[in-house]
Protein backbone atom coordinates (compact mmCIF):
# COMPACT_ATOMS: atom_id res chain seq x y z
CA UNK A 1 0.00 0.00 0.00
CA UNK A 2 1.25 3.45 -0.90
CA UNK A 3 2.01 5.74 2.10
CA UNK A 4 -0.10 8.57 0.62
CA UNK A 5 -3.05 6.20 0.28
CA UNK A 6 -2.63 5.09 3.89
CA UNK A 7 -2.70 8.70 5.09
CA UNK A 8 -5.79 9.46 2.99
CA UNK A 9 -7.59 6.40 4.38
CA UNK A 10 -6.73 7.44 7.95
CA UNK A 11 -7.95 10.98 7.33
CA UNK A 12 -11.16 9.72 5.65
CA UNK A 13 -11.84 7.65 8.77
CA UNK A 14 -11.30 10.75 10.90
CA UNK A 15 -8.45 9.20 12.88
CA UNK A 16 -5.21 10.62 14.21
CA UNK A 17 -1.99 8.71 13.63
CA UNK A 18 -2.05 7.66 17.28
CA UNK A 19 -5.62 6.34 17.00
CA UNK A 20 -4.83 4.47 13.77
CA UNK A 21 -1.69 2.89 15.26
CA UNK A 22 -3.68 1.80 18.31
CA UNK A 23 -6.48 0.40 16.14
CA UNK A 24 -3.93 -1.64 14.16
CA UNK A 25 -2.15 -2.71 17.38
CA UNK A 26 1.08 -1.19 16.05
CA UNK A 27 3.63 1.05 17.80
CA UNK A 28 3.00 4.73 17.06
CA UNK A 29 6.51 5.28 15.66
CA UNK A 30 6.13 2.28 13.32
CA UNK A 31 2.84 3.67 12.02
CA UNK A 32 4.48 7.07 11.42
CA UNK A 33 7.20 5.31 9.42
CA UNK A 34 4.53 3.69 7.25
CA UNK A 35 2.98 7.04 6.41
CA UNK A 36 6.41 8.54 5.73
CA UNK A 37 7.34 5.62 3.47
CA UNK A 38 10.29 4.63 5.71
CA UNK A 39 8.86 1.15 6.34
CA UNK A 40 6.79 -1.28 4.31
CA UNK A 41 3.27 -1.90 5.62
CA UNK A 42 2.85 -5.61 6.50
CA UNK A 43 0.24 -7.51 4.51
CA UNK A 44 -1.86 -8.34 7.57
CA UNK A 45 -2.18 -4.62 8.35
CA UNK A 46 -3.24 -3.95 4.77
CA UNK A 47 -5.99 -6.55 5.24
CA UNK A 48 -7.10 -4.87 8.49
CA UNK A 49 -7.13 -1.46 6.78
CA UNK A 50 -9.18 -2.94 3.94
CA UNK A 51 -11.68 -4.25 6.51
CA UNK A 52 -11.91 -0.76 8.01
CA UNK A 53 -12.67 0.65 4.58
CA UNK A 54 -15.37 -1.94 3.92
CA UNK A 55 -17.19 -1.04 7.12
CA UNK A 56 -16.31 2.68 7.05
CA UNK A 57 -19.84 3.99 7.57
CA UNK A 58 -20.47 1.72 10.55
CA UNK A 59 -17.07 2.63 11.97
CA UNK A 60 -17.70 6.38 11.61
CA UNK A 61 -21.16 6.07 13.18
CA UNK A 62 -19.73 4.17 16.13
CA UNK A 63 -16.96 6.75 16.64
CA UNK A 64 -19.51 9.58 16.52
CA UNK A 65 -21.73 7.83 19.07
CA UNK A 66 -18.76 7.12 21.35
CA UNK A 67 -17.75 10.79 21.29
CA UNK A 68 -21.27 11.84 22.29
CA UNK A 69 -21.23 9.69 25.41
CA UNK A 70 -17.63 10.70 26.18
CA UNK A 71 -16.36 7.15 26.63
CA UNK A 72 -13.38 5.50 25.06
CA UNK A 73 -14.44 2.26 23.43
CA UNK A 74 -12.46 -0.29 21.52
CA UNK A 75 -13.32 -0.82 17.87
CA UNK A 76 -13.02 -4.40 16.72
CA UNK A 77 -12.32 -5.01 13.08
CA UNK A 78 -13.20 -8.70 12.91
CA UNK A 79 -15.45 -9.01 15.98
CA UNK A 80 -14.62 -9.25 19.64
CA UNK A 81 -13.78 -11.96 22.08
CA UNK A 82 -14.48 -11.83 25.79
CA UNK A 83 -12.97 -14.52 27.99
CA UNK A 84 -15.69 -15.56 30.42
CA UNK A 85 -13.65 -18.17 32.29
CA UNK A 86 -10.05 -19.35 32.03
CA UNK A 87 -7.73 -21.53 34.05
CA UNK A 88 -4.50 -23.37 33.35
CA UNK A 89 -2.85 -25.85 35.66
CA UNK A 90 -0.52 -28.82 35.57
CA UNK A 91 -2.24 -32.12 36.33
CA UNK A 92 -1.48 -35.80 35.95
CA UNK A 93 -2.77 -37.71 32.93
CA UNK A 94 -5.19 -39.57 35.22
CA UNK A 95 -6.59 -36.33 36.66
CA UNK A 96 -7.07 -34.83 33.18
CA UNK A 97 -8.76 -38.00 31.91
CA UNK A 98 -11.12 -37.96 34.92
CA UNK A 99 -11.93 -34.29 34.28
CA UNK A 100 -12.66 -35.01 30.60
CA UNK A 101 -14.96 -37.94 31.50
CA UNK A 102 -16.83 -35.71 33.94
CA UNK A 103 -17.03 -32.94 31.32
CA UNK A 104 -18.43 -35.44 28.78
CA UNK A 105 -21.20 -36.39 31.21
CA UNK A 106 -22.02 -32.73 31.86
CA UNK A 107 -22.08 -31.99 28.11
CA UNK A 108 -24.58 -34.81 27.56
CA UNK A 109 -26.80 -33.38 30.30
CA UNK A 110 -26.70 -29.98 28.59
CA UNK A 111 -25.52 -28.15 31.70
CA UNK A 112 -21.87 -27.45 32.48
CA UNK A 113 -20.82 -25.61 35.62
CA UNK A 114 -17.18 -24.48 35.80
CA UNK A 115 -15.76 -23.38 39.13
CA UNK A 116 -12.41 -22.22 40.44
CA UNK A 117 -11.38 -20.01 43.35
CA UNK A 118 -13.62 -16.95 43.24
CA UNK A 119 -15.17 -17.78 39.84
CA UNK A 120 -18.13 -19.80 38.63
CA UNK A 121 -19.73 -20.05 35.21
CA UNK A 122 -22.83 -22.04 34.22
CA UNK A 123 -23.27 -22.94 30.55
CA UNK A 124 -26.46 -24.16 28.93
CA UNK A 125 -25.10 -26.35 26.15
CA UNK A 126 -27.22 -26.94 23.03
CA UNK A 127 -27.70 -30.42 21.54
CA UNK A 128 -25.56 -29.70 18.46
CA UNK A 129 -22.01 -28.38 18.72
CA UNK A 130 -18.90 -27.86 16.61
CA UNK A 131 -15.88 -29.92 17.60
CA UNK A 132 -12.39 -28.76 16.68
CA UNK A 133 -9.36 -30.96 17.37
CA UNK A 134 -5.90 -29.59 16.73
CA UNK A 135 -2.40 -30.94 17.40
CA UNK A 136 0.45 -28.43 17.36
CA UNK A 137 4.19 -28.60 17.74
CA UNK A 138 6.21 -25.54 18.69
CA UNK A 139 9.95 -25.18 19.20
CA UNK A 140 11.14 -22.65 21.76
CA UNK A 141 14.68 -22.30 23.08
CA UNK A 142 15.65 -25.72 21.75
CA UNK A 143 12.71 -27.48 23.41
CA UNK A 144 9.81 -28.96 21.50
CA UNK A 145 6.35 -28.40 22.98
CA UNK A 146 3.40 -30.41 21.69
CA UNK A 147 -0.23 -29.67 22.43
CA UNK A 148 -3.55 -31.36 21.82
CA UNK A 149 -6.37 -28.83 21.78
CA UNK A 150 -10.01 -29.81 21.90
CA UNK A 151 -12.42 -26.95 21.36
CA UNK A 152 -16.18 -27.27 21.59
CA UNK A 153 -18.14 -24.29 20.33
CA UNK A 154 -21.60 -23.16 19.42
CA UNK A 155 -23.44 -20.03 18.42
CA UNK A 156 -26.05 -18.97 20.94
CA UNK A 157 -29.50 -19.82 19.70
CA UNK A 158 -28.34 -21.55 16.53
CA UNK A 159 -28.20 -25.26 15.78
CA UNK A 160 -25.65 -26.87 13.47
CA UNK A 161 -25.91 -29.73 11.01
CA UNK A 162 -22.46 -31.06 10.18
CA UNK A 163 -21.51 -34.63 9.41
CA UNK A 164 -18.23 -36.51 9.22
CA UNK A 165 -15.15 -35.27 11.04
CA UNK A 166 -12.72 -36.69 13.57
CA UNK A 167 -13.12 -40.00 15.39
CA UNK A 168 -11.10 -41.54 18.18
CA UNK A 169 -9.23 -44.59 16.94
Amino acid sequence: MDPKRLKKIREDLGLTQKEMSSLLDTPFRTYQDWELGNRRIPGICEVAIDCLLRCKSAFKARRKKDKKIKKVKEVYIMGREVILFETEERKSVNDIAAFLRQLADKLESGNVKLRTVGKELVLDVPRELTLEVKVEEEEKKGKIKQSLEVEIEWIKGQGLSETGGVELA
